[in-house]
């Protein structure tokens, strides 16, 4: 699932989706960075090496732009690589496990530190999510603080955050000007 980085074109793409448009960037057939938001402020948080600049493609990356899609509605992607570079291993083992979780089901961020053996690093999972460069494919929005607060969201904010889960048929409230999913909402953690 995970390809070490490489030099290489950046091509980018939007998807329209059931939450706006979506930009998603590939390199070397794999996807690079996927972000909400306007095409400007996509391009200048993709971060290229060595002076690269990032090439729209949409034509090209038709296959790629329909797998996209498939994450919002349900459908498991045929094959889509990630490519997920600078990560640490602490990074990368919370973003895999965070890619289990199965669609319309939510965890704690201390479920995940559970999950991975540091039981006590529910922080640095929050940390580790909010620089997830692939947030609508590895569903970071499906994790949640221990009380149901949904927090925050590197995909494009809270409202967005509750918007996907509600497409997941996740019962989502408001409560205080906060979103919640009611508890209970994630088995006990078995290894």
């Amino acid at each position: 699932m995970l390809q070490q980085k490489q030099n290489a074109t950046i091509t980018y793409t939007g998807v329209e989706t059931p939450i706006g448009l979506v930009f998603a960037a590939f390199s070397r057939g794999a996807l690079y960075r996927i972000s909400s938001g306007t095409e400007t402020e996509f391009l200048q948080n993709i971060s290229p090496t060595a002076g690269e600049v990032p090439i729209r493609a949409d034509s090209i990356l038709n296959d790629y732009a329909r797998q996209i899609l498939a994450v919002f509605t349900g459908d498991t992607p045929a094959h889509l690589p990630l490519y997920l570079e600078t990560l640490t291993p602490f990074q990368q083992k919370v973003l895999n496990m965070t890619a289990k979780i199965p669609r319309g089901q939510v965890r704690s961020y201390g479920w995940i530190a559970q999950a991975i053996g540091s039981p006590n690093a529910h922080r640095a999972v929050g940390t580790a999510l909010a620089q997830n460069p692939l947030p609508f494919v590895i569903p970071c929005h499906r994790v949640v603080r221990a009380d149901g607060q949904l927090g925050s969201y590197s995909g494009g904010g809270t409202a967005v955050k509750a918007r996907l889960l509600t497409l997941e048929e996740v019962p989502v409230a408001q409560a205080a000007g906060k979103f919640i999913v009611p508890k209970p909402f994630e088995p006990i953690y078995q290894p």
